[in-house]
Formats: structure tokens, C-alpha cells, sequence
């Protein structure tokens, strides 16, 4: 027995010390390195391209995967901007940051992360490379990084726009704070003008805005770094446009975009005699609330409202009209429309009052609203109210669970349930395919009493009466 356990002993103390040999070959292998400066990486992409930024305002993060292929490990000497602290780019390279890292190692058949950002910069072309040194050479692998710069007039402060000042197409704008058309003055927003709100800014109407946008030319509201990939489907970028009682926003082919309230339009006195909002062939997409309506007066007609974190539409009180619009969501979010008679009014933190706002007219005639939901439209009725709550729903296409009561039929003329069948939901394309449940579907005299759709086209041309923002056309 004692003979038996001294063998096992034995063994175990030679394959302990086959395992030692063999991890300290492993590690010896791993640390040779190559310094053969004929060793070729490749990358995920030969050009970083950053697309269209604002030079004077920076990017966010890009990345970019270096491989080497070999059976060799590299070490690099260095990993550097040519441009050194004079790029106008930053780097990061596998978590070291600087425009020159040192000793940056890479085994055979492994890879590495390159993070690139650009800094602000007034040149209009942005570019540099990076380069690869081994043994004190420089690799012929480079990576090429690009930037194509936009000039814009930047608005840094707080600003009160001047009577008759108007935003025109020959620069983008970017505004820093927060900007306001005071009672009495009137500002013009041109057919093609662009205008990008920072962080925490927006505008203020409580004189007269009028966006004369075109089909060949919208007019853009929307944040810096629409551009950026990682910021395609953000919400909240900016403030969004608020229009008080004795505010007028005239709005025609438009593109608001990444707003917390696209539109956020407040009459709780009762003071305004006529639409504060008249919104028409715009589109509204990416916003936390597309239109906020606190007993305000809306208008619009042929508007896309999209992909909206909480609602497309909130009305809370008030008046609105909404002829031929399309609301649609590609995922999953908020109810699309939701319709109350009231407000929270926030009194303590996570408590709020319950202010009745009464719901004199609520009318969408035409309308498509639609997303994944199981119901897209919301009626939240405050009882005990004085006035009724009075709203309308006709020959609209509305998604709605089994168990949504469409009894009234003063509330519910000529409402379905039915899929639209949009052409691509996924990829945001809200036009109607040709099998459609809603070509056709409308009323004439609602298609035809604006007949202008969100891309121009005279639904008369064709006596079209489709519901939804878009004319089929095939």
C-alpha cells in the first residue's frame, strides 16, 4: 500500500512539473516578439470616417478593431497621431489615451480597440493617420482618419430674437441657450434653414414664428450630433419649441427631431382665441412627447409623428384638430395618443395635483395611429367635471386591443382596428404598401380639405382619399 502512494506521489510531482514546463513555454512563446517591420495588421474599416460634423463643436466616440493575423506577436514601439497634439483628433488605445502611446502590445491572431473622437476645430476638412512603429519603422499598415467639417453661426447665450430676424439656409445655426421670440416680434425660419439646439436649450414663442419650409427644402430643428450613429434614436437632446397663450407658431415642412417635447403649447387661462400651433406636412420623430398640449389649441394636418418615447400626442385639455396624420412607432414605447381632461401639476417630489383641464373640441378625422402596442390610443376622464369630455375620432385606422370600448358613436365614427400595412415600419418608411387597408379608405371631403401630403403631392392629382399623412401612390 505504502509502495502504491509513493508511485502516485511520483507521478503527480512529474505531470505538476510537465504543467510548470509547459506554462513557462506558453509564457515564453507569448512573450516573444516579432521584429520583422514587414508584418502587415488589418482593420475593421481602411478609413475612420466620421461623415459631417460641426468643426466647432466636436464629435462623439468612433471605433475602429486592429488585427494581426500573423503567427507572430507584434509590439509596437508606438502607436501615434501624425499630427501629434496637433491632430484634431483624441485617441484611445486599448484604454491608454494620448496622441502617442507607448509599448502597446499585440499576440499573434489577436486584436485591439482604437477609440478616435474629433475635437473641436474651425477647419472645414478634418484628417490625420494613425501610424504603427515596430523596431523604430513605421509599418506600411496605416489608418487613415476623416472629418468633413461644417461651418455654422453659433447663438452661445441666452438670446431674444429681434423683430423681423430670420433664419436663413446659408449657414446651419447652432444654438447654446436658450432663445426666445418675445410678444410683439415676429421671426422668419427660411426653406432650408437648419437649426441645432445644444443641451438644455430651446425656443420660447410668445410672439410669431413662421417656418416656410418646401418639400425640396424642410426646415431641420434637431440637436449637433444628429450625425452620430450612437445618437440616431435619442430623445431629449434639446428642449423643443414652447408656445405660451399669446404665442403663434406657423409651421410648414419641417423635420423637428430628438426633442423632450417636440411642441409644448400651454393656454391654462383660457386666453388664446385661435390655434397656437398650426403644424402642416412636417415630420415629428424622436421626442419624449411629440406635441404636449396643456389646454392649448392645436392645428394640424398631413404630419408624420414618430418613434416618440412616451406619446406622440398628449392632450391635456383644451382644443385640437388632426387631419389626415399619420402616428406610428417601429418599437415598442408610449401610447401613441393619449387624450385626458387634466393635468399634474408636480406639488411635492413624486406627488403631484390634479388640476381638471377640460377637453372642449378633440378632433381627428382621417388619421392613422398605429405602432406595437396593444392599444395606441388612451382616454383617461377625470369624473365630476362641470364641462363633458368632447372629443371625435372619424375614419381613422387606430390599433386597439379587444376590449376597447368603440360604443359611442359620438366619440367613434368609422373607426378600425385594421394594420395599415406601411411599406417598411422597421426602417421608419411610414408610407402605405400596395395591399393597404387604408388606400382609398378616407372621406373625400376630410382628404380633400387639405389636401397637400407630407411630401407635397395633391391628393387631388389622383382623388386620392387615403388616411394617414402620405398619398398612396404606386
Amino acid at each position: 500500500m505504502l509502495n502504491t502512494i509513493l508511485v502516485k506521489c511520483k507521478h503527480r510531482r512529474i505531470h505538476l512539473a510537465l504543467l510548470a514546463l509547459l506554462a513557462l513555454a506558453v509564457r515564453c512563446e507569448q512573450q516573444e516578439f516579432t521584429s520583422d517591420t514587414s508584418a502587415t495588421l488589418y482593420f475593421s474599416s481602411d478609413t475612420l470616417n466620421f461623415d459631417t460634423i460641426f468643426s466647432s463643436f466636436g464629435s462623439t466616440t468612433f471605433s475602429c478593431k486592429v488585427y494581426n493575423t500573423s503567427d507572430k506577436n507584434l509590439r509596437f514601439d508606438e502607436v501615434l497621431l501624425q499630427g501629434r497634439d496637433a491632430s484634431p483628433f483624441r485617441m484611445n488605445v486599448d484604454g491608454r489615451a494620448g496622441y502617442s502611446v507607448s509599448n502597446v502590445k499585440l499576440a499573434r491572431r489577436d486584436s485591439l480597440f482604437i477609440f478616435i473622437e474629433v475635437k473641436k476645430n474651425k477647419n472645414l476638412l478634418l484628417s490625420d493617420v494613425i501610424l504603427f512603429i515596430v523596431n523604430g519603422t513605421e509599418l506600411s499598415s496605416r489608418l487613415e482618419v476623416v472629418a468633413y467639417g461644417q461651418d455654422a453661426v453659433m447663438l452661445d447665450k441666452d438670446t431674444a430674437l429681434p423683430d423681423g430676424y430670420t433664419f436663413t439656409a446659408d449657414k446651419p445655426y447652432i444654438l447654446g441657450g436658450a432663445v426666445a421670440v418675445d410678444s410683439g416680434a415676429t421671426v422668419a425660419v427660411a426653406a432650408g434653414a437648419k437649426l441645432y439646439f445644444g443641451a438644455k436649450s430651446g425656443m420660447a414663442v410668445s410672439g410669431t414664428l413662421k417656418v416656410e419650409g418646401t418639400p425640396e427644402n424642410p426646415c431641420i430643428f434637431s440637436f449637433p450630433r444628429y450625425n452620430d450613429l450612437w445618437y440616431k434614436e435619442a430623445t431629449g437632446q434639446w428642449e423643443g419649441i414652447s408656445i405660451t397663450a399669446s404665442g403663434r407658431a406657423s409651421v410648414r415642412y419641417a423635420r423637428i427631431r430628438g426633442a423632450r417635447h417636440a411642441f409644448a403649447v400651454t393656454d391654462t387661462l383660457g386666453l388664446a382665441d385661435s390655434a397656437q400651433l398650426t403644424l402642416k406636412n412636417s415630420v415629428v420623430e424622436y421626442a419624449e412627447i411629440g406635441v404636449l398640449s396643456h389646454s392649448g389649441k392645436v392645428n394640424a394636418d398631413n404630419c408624420l409623428f414618430a418613434n416618440h418615447l412616451s406619446n406622440a400626442a398628449l392632450i391635456e385639455g383644451g382644443s385640437c384638430n388632426f387631419y389626415s396624420c399619420t402616428f406610428a412607432a417601429s418599437a415598442s414605447r408610449g401610447t401613441l395618443v393619449a387624450l385626458q381632461n387634466y393635468r399634474l401639476r408636480e406639488k411635492l417630489r413624486y406627488r403631484y395635483d390634479t388640476i381638471p383641464a377640460p377637453l372642449s373640441a378633440a378632433y381627428f378625422a382621417g388619421c392613422i395611429i398605429y405602432g406595437k402596442n396593444v392599444n395606441e390610443l388612451s382616454v383617461r376622464e377625470l369624473s365630476g367635471q362641470a364641462t363633458p369630455m368632447l372629443f371625435r375620432l372619424e375614419s381613422c385606422m387606430v390599433k386597439l386591443g379587444s376590449s376597447f370600448d368603440l360604443s359611442n358613436g359620438e366619440r367613434y365614427v368609422n373607426v378600425t382596428a385594421q394594420n395599415p400595412e406601411f411599406r417598411n415600419a422597421s426602417e421608419n418608411d411610414f408610407h402605405l404598401s400596395e395591399k393597404s387597408p387604408a388606400i382609398n379608405a378616407g372621406q373625400e371631403s376630410i382628404a380633400h380639405r387639405y389636401p397637400i401630403d407630407a411630401d407635397g403631392y395633391d391628393r387631388r392629382i389622383s382623388s386620392d382619399k387615403s388616411l394617414g399623412c402620405y398619398a398612396y401612390r404606386p
